[in-house]
């Protein structure tokens, strides 16, 4: 585990914030902050001038856990800080451009010729823009095991990420190049995030992503899983009640599940065959963000698509071709050019795509007889965590501790519905 650590410097400041952000907010004392702040200097004092230089380095463990425990100072200071202050209702400057150039991309998806409802589905898939988006077609996404769509996250930004590498594939990245490559990259990632209004989701991808370009451009070893902490920490950094929202929680469960099992779901069936790999590879990316967020959407929705996994490819297949497509299209009305054939094929993959999802949307979901409770759910992701711990390290303690808790799952969930 400490091995794993070192790997991974992000991962311990990462958790350390966490536990202060949970501390402040549930447990708010108001001078909790500047006990631990005077109790880390005192230990520091004492450390460096009470010791002998031999003992300083036997014991060099100390001088992180003081550094950890300041860190955690400083976490519940400022979270502190945030509960007293009345935030502003006011928008800044940067938020008025980016709605009202939001507004002004709007103009040519009217133009298509798509039903009311169809058209404010395309904005939302494209722009973010929700606030037409009436809740029965959000209902209607969500039996589908599609509402994960209409919210702006990682696959939207991979999608412009592989749109915009593909525009600017004669920038060579072996040459000097890939600095003025990864640079428009770069800037095209942050502007798509902001003008979709820096949803948790799509800001935890441009942050992986931005990390992920900035190690090739100075061709650094890079760590997936700590590319994840230093986007979450760097994010909760920024706000910390990030935490707390649901598709911050969602999106990073989702993509740290897909780090773990992806590859090993994948990897279960050797197929050459491309045309065969590809949906398997999308299968194989869907389960693996459905073990990881499960527990989560039914505690919080109490229902869970019985379709997810059938329609996660078709969905994938028809936004990738979507989001493209809607952009070069306003693109080209923006600059005075209507193309007809353009308008043609973009309202017809709308719209197949649509009636695709409300044939699946008509499916009943799978729902549990008992809503999940805070506890359920933690006794769930620790059965779940224990079963990945066993996967790695194949210890037999592991496995008896992943069917212990399932077991206290199990006995909470036939508690609940007996009471």
């Amino acid at each position: 585990m400490t091995k794993e650590l070192r790997k991974r410097p992000f991962a311990r400041p990462l958790f350390i914030w966490i536990s202060g952000i949970c501390f402040s907010v549930y447990m708010p004392f108001e001078y909790v902050a500047f006990g631990l702040s005077t109790l880390c200097l005192i230990l520091l004092f004492y450390s460096f001038y009470f010791k002998n230089e031999r003992s300083l380095y036997s014991e060099r463990w100390q001088w992180g856990a003081w550094y950890m425990l300041l860190l955690l100072a400083l976490s519940c200071a400022y979270v502190s800080y945030r509960l007293r202050i009345h935030p502003s209702t006011d928008l800044s400057e940067w938020q008025v451009w980016c709605h009202s150039f939001q507004q002004k991309l709007l103009e040519p998806i009217a133009l298509l010729d798509l039903a009311d409802w169809e058209k404010n589905v395309l904005a939302t898939l494209t722009l973010g823009y929700r606030q037409q988006l009436e809740w029965t077609v959000r209902e209607r996404f969500s039996l589908a095991g599609a509402a994960h769509i209409l919210a702006v996250s990682g696959f939207h930004v991979g999608v412009i990420y592989s749109f915009l590498r593909l525009c600017l594939f004669p920038l060579s990245d072996k040459s000097g190049l890939r600095f003025l490559k990864n640079g428009l990259l770069l800037m095209g990632i942050w502007l798509f995030a902001a003008i979709t209004g820096l949803a948790a989701s799509a800001v935890r991808a441009a942050w992986m992503l931005s990390l992920y370009l900035i190690g090739i451009t100075i061709r650094k070893k890079r760590d997936s899983y700590n590319t994840w902490c230093a986007a979450a920490f760097c994010m909760l950094v920024y706000d910390p009640f990030y935490l707390f929202d649901i598709g911050f929680q969602l999106s990073f469960l989702a993509v740290l599940s897909i780090f773990f099992f992806y590859r090993r779901i994948s990897s279960l069936f050797q197929l050459r065959n491309p045309l065969i790999r590809a949906p398997w590879d999308w299968f194989a990316i869907s389960l693996a963000a459905q073990i990881g967020t499960f527990p989560l959407c039914l505690y919080y929705f109490g229902e869970l698509s019985s379709v997810s996994l059938l329609a996660a490819l078709p969905v994938s297949f028809f936004s990738i071709l979507i989001i493209p497509l809607a952009f070069i299209w306003i693109i080209c009305v923006c600059l005075g050019w209507i193309c007809a054939p353009l308008c043609w094929l973009i309202s017809l993959i709308v719209e197949t795509f649509c009636l695709f999802v409300d044939r699946m949307g008509r499916i009943d979901p799978i729902t549990p007889a008992e809503p999940l409770s805070a506890c359920m759910l933690f006794e769930l992701y620790l059965s779940l965590l224990f079963f990945c711990f066993y996967i790695r390290e194949k210890y037999f303690r592991h496995l008896w501790a992943t069917f212990l808790f399932f077991f206290l799952f199990s006995a909470s969930m036939l508690i609940e519905r007996i009471s």
